[in-house]
């Protein structure tokens, strides 16, 4: 009888704070996370209000993060019961289980259920940096802390770690890069004194941390494995007393929870936390790990009776339950579920493929042994060798990898695919790689020690030394290693993207593992921002696969050969939505149309073209101290009659549908005073929904809302440091105003800013000597570089169209190419909000006279406000590179103009030169010019 397994509702049925969580959240956050502390208000606004352009939290990471803070800040949770009460009670009484769970914990502690690939070690960090600053700057004490303890599985997890925490290690010398740290990152901190200038945090390792260590007196992070916590089984006897033995050297555990229990706060962040949650079959490692957590915190609160602070658990896993099939059971203090269903279909990770061949040798692939040879037929006999099933397994593998290298060779793409092959002991494992020494790659290189990789415990210390070291060289496309043969040693923390294809020699019934396994190979080899050909076709992939028909490449696919365990394990999830390729890829070229297009020599002399590369004067910001208060709007209404109205304002909770009047409830904020006021104010003014504006200037921000609020706002001074006064600034009606009346003025002085040009360099298009192109989304051109240029994939007709007709047909157009995301052509401009972003214009021209720069338009994309900024800034660069004359060797016209080619005006003058066409084009992008700046400064 088939194995059931639980479907996608019967998951989500037992992840009883996640349902209740996840709506408040998102609401929550809608409003702009009232109700936070100051610093975290900051952080949240820096994370995820940031520039298009930064690098960016993923959605996933910051529902993350919010859904922590939200518990922690706004229900205020000091333990798992008050989220259970809270959110869930019925649960409590409708399962002994769960209570009895929720009822031995004494502190907060939550889990964050995430897929692997979806970046839970940034979300890790960002919870570091908001608990050490909240901790830094005072805020409401006793509720943070900057000591932390985080703890991981094993050495690969833990060498993951100290690479966020310490910097990447060098692969040759072992050291670590303190620059490469996450840390140094600019998505969590903002790069100014106030923020990283005050980040200090030093990282303890486990050697760091012996009998009568002393923790630090300031902040701190202790990475250590949860095998270290063993402690003393019960009280010494009289005789070990009498005789001395109990004074031998402590066991690890008893020598961290000594050093720990030192502060009076702690965070635990507890990485690949299944480990040590099991129900059955691991209860030692479950022991080990809740005694040490029990004794740990009996030992703080006793040592810190009068001063003790926070204790809290975070724990982060992709498995975060027990058990198999119909017996999963999901922990009970996961607080958010990101599963892998929305990390493949949001394309954090890599799409799963089940490579399979109908038949080999005419034997049916599911009739073959897929357990190695042994000298006896049982199961616990002296391996002697691989067996015919085993063999076919690495063998379809192998194809699979020399297909897709011969492919991304052939396309001049440089990264390089790897295999993982994952044994049921260490006989196997060295049986593999004897197997593999007998073969030759694509090339007719032999698979030799330096492309075949073996890492098993059985291996002398040295030599296991140096595998792990190796491991550092997957995703080193200029390093041999091709396979990697391992007893599964490598489930978990080694995440590296270049694996492409897994081969599994074992049997396995545990849900657990099998999803460990294919974990190990999810991550993206392309992300979006490094190659979005490569995306777009991708997205093509993936659609195709949709529809059921055979994908058109394979990028970003994770090739997992055919088991007959793997089988009911991928019906499973794909029974529960997952989008599970299944078949023979052979003939499946894995870089689909994806073709390089190299500039051609001869064609560079007569079609280069050269452009100014802008360094602007970012150093001249707007002077506030020049802006009047005075001379912004007052609100309109009387500030006594206004303060008696709100003292009776109640608001009613009303179910629309129903009609059914709720909870009625006040206009209170049991945080608002004047100060909040002003952070809260000055926040909203420097960010606009997720754009930021002047973040640095907040001071200066400040202190203009302050003089505007106590003197104009109500056209009288108002002392608003009083409690009966400063509610009227809760109003949501005069705080906006507010916002809106500073905003706008100091807008218009950031619009009358001209940017100065420092210095000029100059760049070619030449400087990039390969673009890759999809042959279906691409034109043949005779007047680039480039023989081929693309179009849009999607709605790219009108790109197409005006390349091949207009711009390789036109005699007075000597030169053209579409811009690539890679050419350093980018010009700065600010949003509606002030953000400095970077636009991307389509092509560059060359005429006799005259430089361009061309932006190709839908006609319903004319009336958007982004296209108005956009085109003055796009106008603003025209006028400046127009002053800058070009190198004696670069021959082409000093002046440049930006022209927008209008979908409508392209078709109604089809056959029309590029010369005819620039009046209509100019007469377009002055139209809009002229409407952004009316609206700018109405």
């Amino acid at each position: 009888m088939p194995r059931k397994t639980l479907t996608q509702a019967e998951v989500l049925a037992q992840l009883h704070l996640v349902q209740a969580l996840q709506p408040e959240v998102k609401a929550w956050s809608d409003e702009g996370w009232p109700g936070v502390t100051q610093t975290t208000g900051e952080l949240l606004s820096y994370w995820f209000r940031r520039d298009e352009s930064t690098t960016q939290f993923y959605q996933c990471q910051r529902e993350a993060i919010e859904t922590v803070i939200y518990c922690h800040e706004i229900l205020g949770a000091t333990t798992l019961r008050n989220l259970y009460d809270r959110l869930a009670p019925n649960v409590l009484a409708e399962s002994a289980y769960v209570q009895s769970e929720v009822d031995s914990i004494p502190f907060p502690k939550y889990c964050l259920k995430m897929a692997t690939g979806s970046g839970k070690t940034w979300v890790l960090a960002a919870l570091v940096v908001w608990h050490y600053f909240n901790t830094l700057n005072g805020e409401r004490p006793g509720r943070y802390s900057s000591r932390f303890l985080v703890v991981v599985p094993g050495k690969e997890v833990l060498n993951r770690l100290l690479d966020s925490f310490k910097g990447r290690r060098d692969p040759i010398t072992g050291n670590r890069d303190p620059e490469k740290s996450d840390y140094k990152l600019d998505l969590f901190m903002p790069d100014s004194v106030h923020w990283r200038g005050r980040f200090h945090l030093p990282v303890l390792e486990p050697e760091d941390v012996r009998a009568n260590t002393t923790p630090p007196d300031g902040p701190f992070v202790f990475l250590t494995n949860w095998q270290q916590f063993r402690l003393r089984k019960g009280k010494p006897s009289v005789w070990e007393k009498l005789t001395g033995a109990d004074v031998e050297e402590q066991l690890r555990g008893e020598v961290i929870a000594d050093f720990l229990s030192e502060c009076p706060d702690l965070i635990v962040m507890n990485d690949e936390a299944h480990h040590v949650h099991a129900k059955r079959g691991k209860e030692n490692e479950e022991l080990v790990w809740r005694t040490f957590m029990k004794v740990l915190y009996e030992h703080l609160t006793e040592r810190h009776a009068d001063d003790r602070g926070l204790f809290m658990q975070i724990d982060y896993s992709a498995t975060p339950f027990y058990g198999s099939g119909p017996k999963r059971e999901y922990f009970p203090h996961i607080i958010y579920d990101y599963p892998l269903l929305d990390a493949t279909r949001d394309m954090l990770v890599k799409q799963l493929f089940l490579e399979q061949r109908q038949a080999v040798g005419g034997e049916r692939l599911a009739e073959l042994d897929f357990h190695a040879v042994r000298e006896d037929e049982g199961r616990r006999g002296q391996v002697v060798g691989l067996s015919a099933g085993q063999k076919v397994l690495l063998d379809i593998g192998r194809r699979k990898l020399e297909q897709i290298a011969s492919e991304f060779a052939e396309k001049g793409i440089t990264k390089k695919p790897v295999m993982m092959v994952l044994c049921e002991e260490t006989e196997v494992a060295e049986l593999v790689a004897r197997h593999f020494a007998t073969l030759t790659d694509e090339h007719g290189t032999p698979y030799d020690d330096t492309r075949v990789m073996r890492i098993h415990t059985d291996l002398p210390d040295a030599d296991l030394e140096r595998a792990r070291k190796r491991l550092d060289t997957i995703d080193d496309n200029n390093d041999p290693l091709r396979v990697v043969v391992s007893v599964l040693m490598l489930r978990e923390g080694f995440d590296k993207k270049n694996i492409c294809a897994i081969a599994v020699l074992r049997a396995t019934e545990a849900d657990l593992l099998l999803e460990q396994i294919v974990g190990r190979g999810l991550r993206l080899m392309f992300p979006e921002h490094e190659e979005p050909q490569i995306w777009e076709a991708k997205k093509e992939a993936i659609e195709q696969m949709k529809r059921r028909r055979q994908p058109s490449n394979s990028f970003d696919f994770l090739f997992v050969v055919e088991h007959p365990r793997f089988r009911q394990f991928y019906q499973d999830l794909r029974n529960q939505g997952y989008l599970i390729g299944e078949g023979d890829t052979t003939q499946v070229r894995s870089t689909g149309d994806l073709i390089p297009v190299d500039a051609l020599p001869d064609r560079i002399a007569d079609f280069d073209i050269a452009w100014p590369v802008q360094i602007y004067d970012q150093g001249k910001l707007p002077d506030f101290s020049t802006l009047d208060a005075s001379q912004l709007p007052s609100f309109g209404k009387d500030f006594e009659g206004l303060k008696q109205q709100l003292s009776k304002l109640v608001i009613q909770d009303v179910h629309v549908e129903s009609g059914l009047k709720a909870k009625t409830w006040k206009l209170d904020n049991a945080y608002f005073d004047f100060n909040f006021f002003l952070a809260q104010a000055t926040s909203a003014i420097a960010k606009e929904g997720k754009d930021a504006l002047l973040t640095g200037r907040k001071a200066e921000i400040a202190r203009l809302v302050d003089t505007y609020a106590s003197t104009r706002l109500f056209e009288k001074e108002i002392d608003f440091s009083l409690p009966e006064n400063y509610t009227v600034l809760n109003y949501t009606l005069v705080f906006d105003h507010v916002v809106e009346s500073v905003r706008r003025a100091i807008l218009k002085q950031v619009e009358e800013i001209r940017f100065e040009v420092r210095q000029g360099e100059w760049r070619r298009l030449s400087d990039l000597a390969r673009i890759f192109v999809r042959e279906k989304a691409s034109v043949e051109v005779a007047r680039s570089i480039y023989p081929r240029l693309p179009f849009a994939a999607v709605a790219g007709g009108l790109e197409r169209d005006f390349t091949v007709e207009v711009l390789d047909q036109s005699p007075e157009v000597l030169a053209f190419s579409k811009i690539d995301r890679k050419h350093p052509l980018k010009i700065s401009y600010r949003d509606k909000s002030g953000i400095q972003r970077d636009y991307e214009v389509d092509f560059i021209v060359k005429t006799e006279s005259q430089m361009y720069l061309v932006e190709t338009k839908s006609d319903r994309d004319l009336e958007s406000a982004t296209v108005g900024l956009k085109a003055r800034a796009a106008q603003s660069w025209c006028e400046t590179a127009s002053t800058v004359p070009p190198p004696d060797q670069i021959r082409q016209p000093q002046e440049w103009e930006y022209l927008i080619v209008a979908e409508g005006i392209f078709k109604a003058n089809r056959g029309l030169s590029f010369e005819a066409l620039v009046p209509f084009c100019t007469a377009v992008r002055d139209q809009i010019i002229s409407r952004e700046e009316r609206r700018l400064f109405v």
